[in-house]
């Protein structure tokens, strides 16, 4: 298996509405966690944030769907926010007052599971400075 980069809510939700503007690095992205030639990891927080839209609202075969997505795509683990993610989530908050408490999920979620990249569309999350953690935004 190769290196384990962290991948925020948004990368899943425009790979699921076929995006033209991303799908030139997020369909490919898919194929190599697919294959495992590259490792993903993301927090329980991008299965909300998926699920959340009001498109999807009273439509089970897609939200069923999506679960599904997350829960058996090989090379793709889905993490709990767990005590250890929660700790460092507040200490990114109060390092970086300006960060939304599901993006320091987000981000403490690659901390703690040692991830080398944390991929995002998010251009606000540039501004951090966070030893041992690449964050790539994708424009």
């Amino acid at each position: 298996m190769g290196k384990l980069i962290a991948l925020d809510s948004m990368v899943f939700i425009y790979l699921f509405e076929n995006d033209e503007r991303y799908r030139d690095f997020v369909e490919p992205l898919f194929q190599q966690i697919e294959s495992r030639k590259v490792s993903a990891c993301t927090s329980m927080i991008s299965l909300i944030e998926t699920l959340s839209p009001a498109k999807l609202s009273g439509d089970e075969c897609v939200t069923n769907e999506l679960t599904r997505f997350f829960q058996e795509t090989p090379g793709l683990t889905v993490h709990p926010v767990s005590w250890e993610v929660a700790q460092e989530a507040a200490k990114l908050r109060r390092e970086n007052p300006h960060l939304r408490t599901p993006d320091s999920i987000q981000i403490a979620t690659a901390l703690v599971h040692k991830a080398g990249t944390f991929i995002t569309y998010n251009v606000k999350l540039k501004k951090l400075k966070i030893p041992g953690l690449i964050i790539k935004i994708l424009t």
